[in-house]
């Protein structure tokens, strides 16, 4: 959301912004099925994997989807799993008010001739719950970790270098400082970014088989205005390994 500026409002920014990055591969975070139908319809020769996260009647609540670009990637298989107790089913992420999703598939690169995972999560706003999920990720997707060059997107609510960040870069890499040419900004804004700065809370992770050659925070305004609360981050990543 961004201050009074509705979801019809913001649609056409989004889009171009997405267009205009030049990414092939994409992670959302809070896309009720209302974004997800427009960013469906907008967004020609895109598909997506991923499931509402089920605290709105199933499939009518938020998406931490992925979308893609038919020509270049073929998904090989894909599915989710919640921050919970039971993370097979969809549950709710303990005493939050939510539930929490993370959507992950493997890729066939076409262009490459090489297959690749992408994960992407939205993680809760409460630190200790966020401290508490992180083993689930890291338990979900380490045989993929081990097997094949992986990704990980997501708004994780948590803090460069603080107690969360931390505990994920002892599995994974921070993309941002692994990349030559890359930039230091903030990532959540609110509509006013002088007010939060420094608040860099949404990451692009990898694995030792991925090497970033870029890193960017998408930080100008499209039209004039923002296209979200968030700024989108993007990453150019080269395979350089396959699984085994």
């Amino acid at each position: 959301n961004v201050g009074e500026r509705e979801q019809w409002d913001r649609v056409d920014d989004c889009v171009q912004e997405i267009l205009q990055s030049g990414c092939e591969m994409l992670g959302v975070q809070e896309a009720t099925p209302e974004w997800m139908a427009d960013l469906t319809k907008n967004l020609d020769g895109w598909s997506y994997i991923g499931i509402g996260r089920g605290d709105r009647n199933g499939s009518e609540s938020e998406y931490s989807a992925i979308f893609y670009k038919n020509d270049r990637f073929e998904v090989i298989d894909s599915g989710n799993f919640w921050y919970s107790d039971t993370p097979d089913v969809m549950s709710k992420c303990w005493h939050s008010h939510h539930n929490r999703i993370c959507t992950w598939g493997i890729f066939y690169d076409k262009k490459e001739d090489k297959k690749f995972v992408h994960v992407n999560t939205h993680m809760d706003c409460d630190f200790d719950l966020i401290y508490k999920s992180i083993p689930i990720l890291r338990e979900k997707i380490m045989p993929m970790i081990e097997q094949y060059p992986l990704s990980c997107s997501g708004d994780f609510n948590s803090f460069q270098n603080g107690r969360e960040y931390n505990e994920i870069v002892k599995f994974l890499k921070d993309s941002k400082f692994e990349a030559p040419d890359t930039m230091d900004y903030l990532t959540y804004h609110d509509d006013c970014p002088e007010k939060h700065e420094g608040h860099i809370i949404d990451f692009i992770f990898i694995n030792d088989k991925v090497k970033a050659h870029k890193y960017r925070v998408c930080k100008d305004k499209i039209n004039g205005n923002y296209a979200s609360d968030h700024f989108a981050i993007y990453s150019d990543l080269l395979f350089t390994e396959e699984q085994a």
